[in-house]
């Protein structure tokens, strides 16, 4: 009797999978092409793919695309996490973004710094399970303490304001009462404030503290009362009064979409309750990592 695990090829038997029947097809016809081995692989060994909706709906992206397809981590996704290069030059997240991302109509550079946190909490959620560890510092007595996060916990947040017809936002501030017209930031955006931010450290611009928050206001606002030159926005920013700048910094997390990272959490120390906003931290895709 036969095995109908086997085939014939030249006489001889060969174990019936489809690599082996299109390797074997492959030797006798020059019109099936190498590809056509990797597609049927990829045919019989799919990756799990999900289509999550975006928290910005799509309004600041021109086509609009409001759901994006990706697929879920997979174990060539532990060689990006695990690359000490990628790690070093600060890209690791952004490769293996690009790497989980299946659908070619947006790019991860493009997309708003709130989408792709909410595409990254999804990874993780599914690669590593839904608990992400966290250590916090009691406001009430100084103390840290560890405590764990259900990731399906943090929801998108609710934002009922919109853009303008160019994409951007106005604001007067209370005490100068400038008005600021600005944009949010995306993975460009971020890359460029990480890599600006190494230079000043190798460098005589190097102030000895982060300058993270007004740069990113530079990166963001498009102009100061009807002033659109960075230089003179760069001096705005620097002398804008603390005030101002709390009310500003307040107002652009209002209206930027993604996850409300903000949570009760309950001091295993002294037992008072606070709220606060959840850390990213190495535990989201490094769940052994120290913190």
């Amino acid at each position: 009797m036969e095995n109908e695990n086997e085939f014939t090829v030249g006489g001889n038997k060969t174990v019936n999978t489809p690599h082996d029947k299109l390797s074997a097809m492959m030797g006798n016809n020059p019109d099936i092409k190498p590809h056509m081995l990797e597609d049927m692989i990829d045919t019989e060994f799919p990756a799990i793919t999900d289509t999550i909706e975006l928290p910005s709906k799509g309004t600041f992206y021109a086509n609009k695309q409001s759901h994006i397809k990706i697929k879920h981590l997979t174990a060539e996704d532990e060689n990006i996490l695990t690359s000490a290069d990628l790690i070093r030059s600060g890209k690791v997240l952004d490769v293996l973004l690009d790497n989980a991302i299946v659908d070619s109509s947006l790019n991860s550079d493009d997309m708003l710094t709130g989408d792709r946190n909410a595409v990254l909490l999804y990874l993780r959620k599914e690669g590593y399970g839904d608990l992400y560890p966290v250590k916090m510092t009691c406001p009430h007595c100084g103390e840290e303490f560890l405590d764990e996060v259900l990731i399906s916990s943090l929801q998108y947040k609710v934002v009922d304001k919109e853009p303008d017809s160019d994409g951007l936002f106005t604001i007067n501030l209370p005490k100068t009462r400038w008005q600021i017209r600005f944009r949010l930031l995306n993975g460009k955006d971020e890359n460029y404030l990480v890599k600006a931010g190494e230079q000043k450290k190798k460098t005589k611009k190097n102030v000895g503290y982060s300058q993270n928050l007004t740069e990113r206001f530079i990166r963001m606002i498009m102009s100061i009362n009807g002033k659109t030159d960075k230089l003179q926005i760069k001096k705005a920013v620097e002398n804008m009064p603390i005030g101002d700048s709390l009310f500003l910094r307040e107002y652009m997390r209002t209206v930027e979409p993604g996850i409300d990272m903000e949570k009760e959490f309950t001091c295993s120390k002294c037992g008072e309750n606070f709220e606060d906003t959840v850390p990213i931290t190495a535990k989201l895709f490094w769940p052994n990592a120290k913190i």
